[in-house]
């Protein structure tokens, strides 16, 4: 069978880099400045630039980012916040930690956010929508906004799977009122750690934010409001700085792995979910939607020395930390029908060509056998 290839690895891409990354770690340690000094100025400086926004505040985490956001236009306990239920638990998370209530609304044929759905959801209480870009596809972000405009509405992009996509020719993270980044070391553009990072054009929001991320100080250790700590430490930022630049180059790359997949492994069962119009992905992953029995075929996956990944085996609107809000079965069809057949095959920053038409040549067969 040959070893298992995995679904996610570091291995080739620390490989290649691994000298340039011991030099800027000496690099900080010589500067004498191991937090909040000028390599996170130069990443939030080249951050904020290549996202197409005035500002950009590092943070610890992409769930800390969202809260940090949401404390800034300041929520208040029971006010709502729409999102959706087939996202990583944090972006509820960071609701539930500011004091606000998650309203989860169901997705489209491209398991993103239904803006038609939103509408119905609005309340009096909605202060913020949380839009999620999803495996790296982006959502109609520019009808969202007009909605969120429209009833003066919050608009934050949930960017942590979607680095560098694109819709309509402006990258996300750039069209909402705020946009939180994560640099999980599996993202495209990873960390070797945790940090993220928050987006915005107002200057207001931008200021209140960065005192928020540091106990609500701006200078002399004074604490202007009631704050907290969530920093990103100078050699995450020194290691982000140097990957932004290879980033583009990256998405091309993966852009390859996903053809090479939808040409050789499409199946009637086994089909990629849909690309939305309009976009350019980053294929953060690369989803394809099995139409048979998902657990089991990813069982068979497995022995046959694949790793593959779900994304989310479990919707958030019931799972047991949040029955409170009084969800059920049923209640979002396409959620649920995405988190019982979504499955992403191998895909990982220097993935080899060769490594690339192995996972094809072993899927196929286990496809086969169905």
């Amino acid at each position: 069978m040959g070893e298992t290839i995995p679904s996610w690895t570091y291995e080739y891409e620390l490989n290649e880099n691994k000298k340039t990354y011991f030099d800027l770690i000496n690099k900080v340690f010589d500067s004498g400045r191991l937090i909040l000094g000028q390599e996170l100025e130069n990443f939030e400086k080249n951050f904020s630039e290549y996202i197409g926004t005035n500002f950009a505040i590092g943070c610890d985490n992409a769930t800390n980012a969202l809260f940090l956001i949401l404390k800034s236009i300041g929520i208040k306990k029971g006010e709502e916040v729409i999102t959706v239920a087939n996202t990583a638990i944090p972006t509820v998370s960071a609701i539930r930690q500011s004091g606000g209530t998650p309203i989860f609304v169901d997705v489209n044929e491209n398991a993103l956010i239904d803006i038609n759905k939103i509408k119905n959801a609005l309340t009096s209480k909605t202060k913020a929508i949380i839009a999620v870009h999803l495996y790296g596809y982006p959502c109609d972000i520019q009808e969202i906004k007009k909605l969120s405009n429209q009833y003066d509405i919050t608009l934050i992009e949930d960017c942590s799977q979607a680095h560098g996509a694109s819709f309509k020719g402006k990258k996300v993270g750039s069209i909402g009122d705020f946009s939180a980044f994560s640099f999980y070391p599996t993202k495209p553009l990873g960390a070797y750690g945790d940090a993220g990072i928050i987006c915005t054009n107002d200057i207001d929001k931008y200021q209140l934010i960065k005192r928020l991320r540091f106990y609500g100080i701006e200078k002399d250790y004074v604490a202007e409001v009631d704050g907290f700590n969530s920093r990103m430490d100078e050699i995450q930022a020194a290691i982000l700085n140097f990957k932004l630049k290879k980033l583009e180059k990256n998405i091309f790359y993966r852009k390859n792995i996903a053809e090479i997949y939808y040409k050789n492994l499409t199946r009637e069962f086994f089909n990629p979910i849909p690309i939305p119009k309009y976009s350019n992905c980053s294929f953060y992953l690369i989803p394809f939607y099995f139409a048979k029995n998902r657990d089991d075929f990813q069982e068979k996956l497995k022995n046959a020395g694949v790793g593959t990944n779900v994304s989310y085996r479990n919707p958030i609107h019931l799972m047991k930390a949040y029955r409170d809000l009084g969800y059920k079965k049923g209640d979002l069809p396409k959620t649920e029908l995405f988190c019982k057949h979504n499955i992403s095959l191998p895909i990982f920053d220097l993935m080899p060509i060769e490594t690339t038409y192995e996972v094809v040549n072993r899927v196929s067969k286990v496809l086969d056998s169905y």
